[in-house]
């Protein structure tokens, strides 16, 4: 009997032992979150659904939508099933434009490799797209406290900023005038130069039929010397 009872209890340590670790995996916050829409937001037209879908086991994920109350526990699929796993991230794209106006509920389902899944749900969602959204009731209005006078500041008076346009033809006309004055500048040294050198190359020319004209005078003064 006292065999028996051990082997019934070993056999009930191994099973929780197996059950336990893949159930608090599988109930880890992050794996599979909806942080929009909220619960109780109202919705219409597209939708953007943001959360997260990830798991270390992770498969695919699905997000379907039903109306609420829901008895029936029927699910209508919003997009095809997704093999990318999210993190904090857009989730899908729900078009509510072809939905009655009504309350309805969001769920994602995060499917894992041992085929288990993790399920997030959003309820008291209210779409309105042709009814006009619920505005919270009015609230008695506080009393109004009469405001103390205020001594009115010295204001100083506005400074006049140029406008783009006219820094911009300023700019142009300053690089005009510079550039003319170095094209002046230019001209002018070329001028120049070529003054220098034509009075450099006459006063040269003169230099050598000086020159010339020495050395000849010198030969004939060298040969009337030989004669006599």
């Amino acid at each position: 009997m006292s065999s028996r009872l051990r082997s019934i209890i070993c056999t009930s340590i191994i099973l929780v032992a197996i059950v336990m670790p893949s159930s608090a995996v599988a109930q880890a916050p992050g794996y599979a979150d909806v942080t929009r829409p909220q619960p109780g937001e109202a919705i219409f037209g597209l939708i953007t659904i943001e959360g997260s879908a990830a798991h270390p086991s992770f498969v695919y994920y699905e997000i379907s939508f039903a109306y609420q109350p829901n008895p029936s526990d029927t699910w209508f699929p919003i997009m095809q099933p997704i093999q990318t796993p999210i993190t904090d991230g857009r989730l899908g794209i729900w078009d509510t434009t072809g939905i009655t106006d009504g309350n309805y509920q969001l769920r994602l389902i995060v499917w894992l490799e041992n085929g288990k899944s993790l399920e997030a749900v959003v309820s008291d969602l209210r779409i309105r797209n042709t009814t006009p959204t619920e505005t919270p009731a009015a609230t008695k209005p506080a009393a109004l406290l009469s405001p103390s006078p205020v001594i009115p500041a010295d204001t100083p008076l506005p400074t006049q900023i140029p406008s783009s346009s006219n820094i911009g033809l300023s700019r142009v006309l300053r690089a005009f005038f510079i550039g003319g004055i170095v094209c002046l500048v230019g001209l002018l040294s070329l001028g120049g130069f070529i003054i220098v050198r034509r009075f450099l190359q006459f006063h040269w020319a003169t230099l050598r039929m000086r020159h010339l004209h020495w050395r000849s005078e010198k030969g004939r003064g060298r040969k009337r010397r030989w004669r006599r």
